[in-house]
């Protein structure tokens, strides 16, 4: 019996071994990133998504994870985000510790609804500072990952890997959007942020890939850009230029269709050329051109340059491009990245949302641009009604579209409709819509849709989000929202990680808080619960910097923001990350006439923005505009020696006083300002197309006709036989004016649509024709109104002075003929009244 009994207990206990080693064995996890994952040296921003699952078999939850790195190659950054229901309980430099957000706003192990059950995976994006190697570093990867609190836990399989790049890339192309035949600029800016100098730069694959065959690499790669300064002649023997910062000496440039080799070169000019190199023919170029660098150039640690390919399109739809950055032997490399989208068409639309993180019950701005890449004038531009996209987040319209309609849009010219929606839903639900514009005669834009938004507890955004390089005494501001149950006592901002110059010198705390400078954050303390952020509300806060980063190439950098609830309600912390670009250039805009001007859909305003590193000004570079209110023609333009691009901004129809924000932009740098404009109460008459004849002799005589419709609801006119069309050849350097009267008084009444004859060689009316002189100079005219003649140029249209407005005719009228020969000019007229 005894016997028996030793046999039964040793049976038991190695059946207890094996159940404890087998259960030991089944609590196992695994990390892993998704393949080819890369970040960028000295990306004081790098995220890697470290997907952690709890194995199959496992039986115990995951209630808390440590992550460890070699903080030699790596910095954990404290602006990591963790996931929902999740909390950072520790960050240092070589660790960081994932634990649950309890219900009292503790951070810790005890159970949640959050904790990560058997089976399942969770993605945790890790922020991190990538310290810089001589060239690019493949198989970096976590010292370890553990699970701290849950005993029994081991990891299966190995830790993932990853590469470390040396370059620091953007990839934009320009114009957003053009017509079919039209040119795309595509610029690559690298950054080389290893501690080697790396030569011979250029992308691989080269040319970058178009995602269409819509777009063939015309020209390229070039390897800068500046413009030139003066006229120069086929045997001009030095070329001027607005600066030759970026070139490499010796070597070629490219103006026109002209290669021109050199061997040296001053600040502003290039010496010893070679004129129409590379089998190539010398020609003339006209001052603004601009020049091209061909020669491949070497970046030394933290320097910048840039690449640049000219892409034709051949048929409408969208593309975008892809590449990355490389040295001559392959060993320092940027990520690979894609270009912005470009839209391919005659008439395009594109739709964005902003903010992109609300809470539930918060207003969003809803923009679609509309663009006109076609030869004609655009009628009676609309959009249709936004649709909702698949999201979860409901979207409710307050107020739009405004303005409700566009009258005319001429080629080349971009118009803007925004509405207003509340965002309503749960937390993490996605927000976006989409739309089209319509205009006369059937013409419909692509179905744009908008960028995506979700809706958060908290939210928070950062105003200016761009600032130039080392600007002094700047000041940001938080706006922070409040979507949770509790109100928030406790704002607290830090500044960058990964060095920096940001030293707080004042702080602006709402009304009934504190605040103070400190070296690494500020926190912002409410007196009492009276003064806290309410749930649904919103407060601000500002820090103004003393100093600010300098970097010699664009670098976002992060402020996280901590929003701490009152105790005693169980509402919890969150991290939000906000970002600010710090830019090399420095890029304003400013207006003119002062202004206001007449919000009657003709007016103008010339926009003019400045591009500068540091102090000196950017030439031959491409400037992007955008506007709240009007119509831009053109959308872009190209800085000049000075710096400067300019574009017109044509006022909207409003009975009402309005303003309108335009935006310019390059690479990351912008520039804003905002015009006004005065509602115009009486009859308003506008160009309604079908402008004819398009095209004329000089020496001939010719009647045109066009329709015309008076946009108001209330007031009629009747332009009398003293009002006028008319151009001229000035800006091509003639003197020659064409001007044609009304041939009869026609009577518009409020929404009509008239067709008009002007033919009259004088005011007294009748017709006959109007001769075109024959010294006219020859080319393509747009006959934009000049309110102050002469001379004389678009319509004039009066009733003996009760409603007399100038108006613009946004179709283009071309001279041919033996009288010359000058290709296109714009003739761009501003209104002052």
């Amino acid at each position: 019996m005894r016997a028996r009994t030793n046999i039964i207990f040793a049976f038991a206990f190695v059946v207890a071994l094996l159940f404890n080693s087998f259960a030991g064995a089944a609590e196992t996890f695994s990390v892993t990133v998704p393949a080819s994952t890369e970040v960028t040296m000295q990306d004081p921003n790098a995220v890697i998504p470290f997907t952690v699952t709890n194995n199959t078999g496992s039986t115990k939850y995951i209630r808390e994870i440590t992550f460890r790195i070699d903080d030699t190659k790596y910095n954990f950054s404290t602006a990591t985000v963790p996931p929902s229901g999740w909390c950072i309980r520790e960050a240092e430099p070589d660790r960081i510790t994932f634990a649950l957000m309890q219900g009292s706003g503790a951070c810790s192990n005890g159970s949640s609804a959050s904790q990560l059950a058997p089976g399942g995976s969770l993605v945790f994006n890790i922020t991190m500072l990538s310290l810089a190697a001589s060239a690019d570093v493949a198989g970096d990867t976590l010292t370890s990952v553990t699970v701290d609190t849950q005993g029994g836990f081991s990891r299966s399989g190995a830790l993932p890997t990853w590469t470390r790049r040396s370059f620091e890339p953007t990839l934009v192309a320009t114009p957003e959007s053009l017509g079919v035949g039209g040119t795309i600029t595509l610029t690559m800016q690298v950054t080389n942020r290893s501690t080697a100098t790396q030569s011979n730069i250029t992308s691989t694959p080269t040319p970058p890939t178009p995602s269409s065959a819509i777009a063939t690499l015309s020209e390229g790669p070039y390897y800068g850009s500046t413009a030139l300064d003066g006229n120069h002649s086929a045997s001009a023997t030095v070329i001027t230029v607005a600066s030759t910062t970026g070139f490499t000496s010796p070597g070629a440039i490219r103006i026109d269709s002209e290669d021109i080799c050199y061997t040296g070169m001053t600040a502003t000019t290039f010496t010893g050329v070679t004129r129409g190199c590379n089998l190539t023919t010398a020609a003339a170029h006209t001052t603004g051109a601009v020049v091209y660098a061909k020669t491949q150039y070497s970046l030394t640690a933290g320097q910048t340059g840039v690449i640049i390919w000219l892409y034709s399109v051949t048929s409408t739809g969208t593309v975008y491009f892809t590449t990355r950055a490389t040295n001559s032997g392959s060993t320092a490399n940027s990520v690979l990245l894609n270009s912005n989208t470009v839209l391919i068409g005659n008439f395009t639309a594109s739709i964005t949302v902003t903010p992109e993180s609300v809470i539930t019950g918060q207003s969003v701005t809803v923009e679609m641009e509309v663009k006109n890449n076609g030869a004609s004038a655009l009628i009676n531009l609309a959009p249709s009604a936004l649709t909702q996209c698949a999201g979860g987040a409901t979207e409710t319209l307050l107020s739009g579209p405004s303005p409700s309609s566009i009258s005319s849009l001429g080629s080349g010219s971009t118009g803007v409709f925004s509405w207003t929606y509340t965002i309503t839903g749960s937390i993490g639900q996605a927000y976006c819509l989409s739309g089209y514009g319509t205009a006369s005669g059937g013409a419909t834009t692509n179905t744009a849709t908008s960028n995506s938004g979700a809706i958060s507890q908290y939210s928070a955004t950062v105003a200016p989000s761009v600032i130039a390089s080392g600007t002094a005494n700047k000041t940001l501001t938080w706006s922070v929202y409040n979507g949770g149950a509790c109100t928030l006592k406790k704002i607290e901002i830090s500044f960058p990680g990964g060095g920096g110059n940001w030293t707080c010198s004042s702080v602006g705390p709402p009304a009934g808080w504190t605040s103070s400078c400190n070296a690494d954050k500020v926190s912002f303390k409410s007196s009492s619960s009276a003064n806290d952020i309410p749930s649904g509300g919103t407060k601000s806060f500002s820090i103004t910097y003393s100093t600010t980063e300098t970097v010699i190439s664009d670098k976002v950098v992060a402020f996280p923001v901590i929003p701490s609830p009152r105790s005693g309600c169980n509402g919890s912390e969150a991290e939000i990350g906000t970002y600010v670009t710090v830019t090399a250039y420095g890029l304003s805009l400013a207006h003119s006439p002062i202004g206001p001007v007449y919000a009657d859909g003709s007016a103008t305003y010339t926009m003019t923005a400045t591009l500068v590193s540091g102090a000196t000004p950017v030439a031959g570079k491409t400037v992007t505009f955008s506007t709240t209110s009007g119509t831009l023609s053109p959308a872009t333009a190209v800085t000049d020696a000075n710096g400067e691009a300019t574009v017109a901004l044509i006022a909207p129809n409003s009975t009402t006083d309005t303003t309108a924000t335009v935006t310019a932009s390059y690479l990351n740098s912008s520039g804003t300002d905002i015009v006004s404009f005065t509602g115009w109460n009486k009859a308003n008459i506008q160009y309604w197309g079908s402008l004819s004849p398009a095209s004329a002799s000089c020496g001939s005589t010719v009647s045109f006709t066009m329709v015309l419709k008076n946009i108001s609801a209330t007031t009629s006119m009747t332009p009398n036989t003293a009002s006028y069309f008319a151009f001229n050849d000035s800006s091509a350097g003639g003197s020659n004016v064409f001007q044609a009267y009304l041939n009869s008084a026609v009577t518009l009444s409020a929404g009509a649509t008239q067709t008009l004859v002007f033919g009259s060689p004088t005011s007294s009316g009748g017709g006959g024709g109007v001769a075109i002189p024959s010294s006219f100079l020859t080319g393509t005219y747009s006959p934009t109104l000049n309110s102050a003649p002469p001379p004389a140029s678009g319509l004039f249209l009066t009733d003996g002075g009760t409603n007399d407005q100038y108006r613009t005719v946004t179709d283009t009228v071309t001279i041919s003929g033996d009288c010359g020969a000058v290709n296109v000019y714009i003739i761009e007229w501003h209104e002052f009244r």
